[in-house]
């Protein structure tokens, strides 16, 4: 990993703060802002995804929140999750047929884009502050 260097003016009380944060931590001044900056800027986007999902992803930078939010909140349609349960159901039951294996597929990819998506969108919405949804409320949210 590179290391760069750059230096960066705050106001006295501003870094006492973080003085006195990173001595409670236990670790260097460097180390804490290092630390804090990381917490805080939007996530990174993997290189080993699709180049059209790492496209989408990082515009997402770009949306405001409360487009992020809805891309967080939203939901797959409920006739497609009724679908894909009932390919699983013959699938279990080795009764999916080739069309069925492909659709499968699909359904599965498209519920995968969707939850990276919205992962991806809760992930740039604490990067801006906004409190997150317990994971009880994620699992209400999801069953109404």
């Amino acid at each position: 990993m590179t290391i760069r260097s750059h230096s960066v003016v705050i106001p006295e009380p501003l870094y006492q703060q973080i003085r006195r944060q990173a001595e409670g931590a236990k670790i260097s001044v460097d180390a804490f802002v290092q630390r804090t900056m990381a917490r805080h800027l939007p996530p990174s986007v993997e290189d080993d995804l699709p180049i059209e999902v790492q496209t989408e992803l990082r515009a997402m930078a770009q949306l405001s929140d409360t487009v992020l939010w809805q891309i967080a909140e939203s939901q797959m349609n409920p006739d497609k999750v009724a679908l894909y349960d009932l390919m699983l159901e013959r699938l279990h039951a080795e009764m999916l047929t080739s069309e069925g294996h492909t659709l499968l597929a699909q359904l599965r990819e498209e519920a995968d884009l969707l939850q990276l998506r919205k992962a991806h969108a809760y992930a740039l919405l604490k990067s801006r502050g906004h409190e997150l949804p317990s994971l009880e409320a994620l699992k209400n949210q999801s069953h109404s």
